[in-house]
């Protein structure tokens, strides 16, 4: 019974709720990034916050489960 938290449904959808906010977070940056290109009065401040939500996604995907790392880092 010692793994069995990693088959709990609350902990499955747990994971899948991290994996979706990461994909949240670098697609609203993908977005800022592209108003940023075409608004060159507010560009520095929507790269900061650009910035911001890459820094949570990857900080996302660096948090260790239990017994491993989450490996779902991309750019």
């Amino acid at each position: 019974m010692i793994e069995a938290w990693r088959t709990s449904p609350m902990v499955i959808e747990l994971v899948q709720r991290v994996r979706d906010t990461q994909v949240f977070l670098r697609m609203a940056a993908i977005e800022l990034r592209r108003i940023a290109e075409q608004a060159p009065d507010i560009a520095v401040e929507l790269r900061h916050v650009l910035q911001q939500l890459e820094a949570e996604a990857e900080s996302l995907a660096r948090q260790p489960r239990r017994g491993s790392q989450c490996s779902t880092s991309s750019k």
